[in-house]
């Protein structure tokens, strides 16, 4: 089992943080603000339009440039695999206009707390206002922990940052 901390508690840090644990790794997710998911909700108006439902192939279509740059990030996990991530984890989805995700609650705060749960399910750690300074770089040039705005250290196998 590695420790993994995940540095950001956004919607990809909390993804991140949950598929590590999945992994079978210890993980630790540190945000600096007062909660998770803060940006969350005030997307789609507060409603967070969750991804769109139309062909992956299509979604290349919409980006403005270097749609090159998602090819892997989409096929890895695609727009329907995040419908079908939210709806088995008790999220209930809807599609509106132009394709958009919706929950079928209309509140961001159910998406952030579909997530919470199961960052909870997994065991991850959560920490809430803990800022990360600076990353810490052995003598390889491999990353092997944070230090924190306070100073302290905390070590880890692996450091994702989202």
């Amino acid at each position: 089992m590695q420790r993994v901390i995940v540095v950001g508690g956004g919607a990809a840090g909390m993804m991140a943080a949950i598929r590590a644990a999945e992994l079978g790794n210890k993980v630790l997710l540190l945000e600096k603000n007062e909660k998770l998911g803060k940006k969350i909700y005030i997307t789609g108006k507060g409603r967070c339009n969750l991804t769109n439902a139309c062909d992956t192939e299509e979604l290349f279509g919409n980006v403005p440039r270097n749609a090159r740059f998602l090819y892997s990030a989409f096929y890895t996990f695609s727009n329907w695999q995040t419908i079908a991530f939210f709806e088995e984890n008790g999220l209930k989805t809807k599609t509106e206009r132009g394709e958009r995700v919706f929950p079928v609650s209309d509140h961001s705060s159910d998406v952030i707390a579909t997530l919470k749960r199961r960052l909870e399910k997994e065991g991850v750690e959560v920490r809430l206002h803990t800022e990360v300074a600076e990353l810490l770089v052995g003598v390889a040039k491999q990353v092997r922990g944070v230090r924190l705005s306070d100073g302290r250290e905390l070590t880890a196998d692996r450091v994702i940052i989202a």
